[in-house]
């Protein structure tokens, strides 16, 4: 009975010690920091994933800095220049509630 009470508390101790490293290996070497930046691109909102124009499927988007429309017609599986389609003026909506 006392070997078993020896050996049980040597274990015992071991798992306190691995759980007191466990616990202040965070002070010691703390973890990597992380710098979030923007999105290159966050101002492009696109508005339908596919869209006809003129005969050409594509992609349509919106530069919400300037309300400008832009379609990226899609042919054989890769993305063309893009085409200009309207700029709608977001500053008027102000106006009419005046």
């Amino acid at each position: 009975m006392l070997r078993t009470d020896w050996s049980l508390k040597a274990i015992l101790a071991i798992i306190a010690v691995f759980l007191g490293i466990l616990a202040l290996r965070p002070m010691v070497q703390p973890g990597a920091t992380v710098l979030a930046q923007s999105a290159r691109f966050e101002h492009v909102e696109i508005i339908s994933p596919v869209f006809l124009y003129k005969g050409n499927q594509g992609v349509l988007v919106m530069d919400q800095r300037n309300g400008k429309f832009w379609f990226f017609p899609r042919v054989n599986e890769q993305y063309q220049a893009p085409v200009f389609i309207v700029r709608l003026p977001f500053e008027k909506l102000d106006e009419g509630l005046q």
